[in-house]
């Protein structure tokens, strides 16, 4: 197969982008050091403090809900140093991309990053950003999202038409983010909650993207009036301004606009994926954004070295090095004739990183290749786990070496196994017996079905890196009804993002609660994984049970004779 080109996007987190001692593993050499003092002492000189306190704090840097409460100015500044550090470590390891994108606040550190502004210049664009907004902005307003999309929530905003309460970001088709004063926002959670969308806070000092910042966006843009941008060696894309920046041109009412104007994640991910961005990393704390991007297109693989404890900078680095084992090839065309020079060196990605594997094996198992088996394996877990594929050697030890828990590791293999028709020993069977990755293959290899069976293609192979609900243990036969209820109910309430109350017996799916068939038959492919269903072979269509009650119902009469313990 021909290389194929595959955009890497760096996408730079807003508000709340902070994790309690996150800068303590960043900070590891001269230059990233260098980021943070720099930081420090403009902060210091216009603001009084900066966000070198969090540095060497550990267990006991304060949470960003403490840091709202009490130091507002400095999650801001966490959050921007946080970026403008991890693009630095990432860097300094050999990292390229293709296109930066900033959510909210993360254009600033996307427009340092690009080299549109030097890092001194951005952080005072920071700081004059905070200034405006502490001294004009008295409202007390903050920001909820709603898992829901905009029209839903268009629909809620419009019982309140008087409250002040705006469309903040559309970051897909089931979150919208709404911003404006606190009281008003407390009815929206009310009303939402009723209607079954969750509603939930955020960590915001200000209620963002709402024309109640007017006056704080005058202030902001004569601050800024003289910066101008330099020369972008990234492009980069704002889901505000719904187009790339450009070299030299003055920013003052531009990034003050934000203040103002609501944030269109869902259409620049549409927009980006079809000019080929097919890699998303998330160039902050946690996988917030990244997580987003994923629920508008899951034909993407995203990275998040600053997810917690199996992150990893020096591989997400690696991973993101140019290729030197196939030829480079064209870039994708940019989104729009605002981008500044293509970059010198594509980045160019097996197709495996992009497209999420949705079939088993077909053909006899006592033909498999163990290094079919491997490839095949190993893009499963590098694509769940978010790793690059090269860690997974024979050798690796999953929880040792790379951090993945049992409860992952048994999801894993569950999966695997549903793949490849795998029945393990079923007496006192631990995945933890299996520590290593080629332990694994050999358990494939080793306790496939029966040599000579066909292997059936599954209904779906689930797409989402989230644990699955425990499934039951023990004979099908014996199921309790209500046992089922309870554990496919919570499997669709976390996935859906629903109140578990919503899924009584005669929700219809689709007509009352909106899922399509497409999610219907993913969830179902999960609850089949759990329970061992074996749904009829002639004719099969999940629209033919519409109803929660009726799924249920399909998943007692159809499982197989024994339970898939998933645990």
């Amino acid at each position: 197969m021909p290389p194929v080109a595959e955009m890497i996007v760096g996408v730079f987190p807003g508000q709340g982008a902070y994790l309690p001692g996150v800068l303590d593993g960043l900070v590891t050499s001269e230059r990233t050091r260098a980021v943070v003092d720099e930081v420090e002492d403009v902060a210091v000189r216009m603001l009084g403090r900066g966000p070198s306190g969090l540095l060497g704090a550990g267990d006991r840097a304060p949470t960003a809900d403490q840091l709202l409460a009490t130091a507002p100015d400095t999650l801001q500044l966490a959050a921007f140093t946080t970026s403008v550090v991890l693009h630095e470590a990432l860097r300094e390891r050999g990292a390229t991309w293709q296109l930066f994108v900033g959510h909210s606040l993360g254009e600033i550190s996307a427009l340092v990053a690009a080299g549109a502004f030097s890092l001194t210049e951005g952080t005072e664009v920071m700081c004059h950003r905070i200034l405006a907004l502490a001294e004009h902005d008295g409202s007390g307003g903050r920001m909820v999202a709603l898992a829901c999309d905009r029209t839903r929530t268009e629909q809620i905003l419009a019982l309140l038409p008087e409250a002040g309460v705006v469309v903040a970001a559309v970051n897909g088709n089931r979150q919208t983010t709404v911003s404006g004063p606190q009281p008003a926002l407390t009815t929206v959670c009310s009303i939402a909650e009723a209607l079954g969308v969750r509603a939930s806070p955020l960590v915001s000092p200000h209620p963002f993207h709402n024309p109640v910042l007017q006056p704080a966006r005058r202030a902001f843009a004569r601050r800024i009036r003289d910066y101008r941008t330099g020369h972008l060696h990234t492009p980069v894309f704002s889901p505000i301004l719904g187009r790339h920046y450009r070299s030299g041109e003055p920013v003052g009412d531009v990034l003050a606009a934000h203040l103002v104007h609501p944030v269109d994640l869902l259409g620049t991910v549409e927009q980006v994926h079809r000019a080929g961005g097919r890699i998303w990393v998330e160039m902050g704390a946690g996988r917030t954004v990244t997580n987003l991007v994923r629920s508008v297109n899951d034909n993407v693989l995203t990275l998040a070295p600053l997810a917690g404890p199996t992150s990893s900078v020096a591989e997400v680095a690696n991973f993101l090095a140019p290729s030197t084992d196939v030829p480079p090839v064209t870039p994708p065309a940019p989104v729009d004739s605002g981008a500044g020079p293509a970059p010198a060196e594509p980045i160019v990605a097996p197709a495996a990183h992009a497209e999420p594997i949705v079939a088993g094996p077909v053909g006899s198992v006592g033909s498999l290749d163990r290094a079919e088996v491997v490839a095949a394996v190993r893009a499963l877990y590098a694509r769940v786990l978010e790793y690059p594929e090269e860690v997974f050697e024979d050798d690796a030890q999953l929880e040792a070496d790379l951090g993945v828990d049992s409860v992952k590791q048994t999801e894993l293999f569950g999966r695997v196994a549903q793949l490849y028709g795998v029945v393990p020993p079923t007496n006192g069977f631990r995945i933890g017996d299996h520590p290593t990755f080629g332990s694994v293959i050999d358990l494939v290899l080793g306790h496939a079905s029966t040599a000579g069976e066909q292997v059936a293609t599954p209904i779906v192979a689930p797409a989402v890196a989230e644990p699955a609900v425990a499934g039951p243990v023990g004979s099908v036969g014996s199921l309790d009804r209500a046992e089922v209820v309870a554990a496919v109910r919570a499997l669709y309430a976390r996935v859906l993002e629903y109140p578990e109350e919503v899924f009584e017996d005669d929700a219809q799916l689709e007509a009352d609660l909106g899922v399509d068939s497409v999610k219907q038959t993913e969830l179902f492919g999960r609850v089949a994984q759990l329970y061992g269903v074996v749904p009829p072979t002639n004719g099969f269509r999940i629209g033919d049970h519409p109803t929660f009650g009726s799924v249920v119902d399909l998943v007692v009469s159809g499982s197989a004779g024994t339970a898939v313990a998933v645990r």
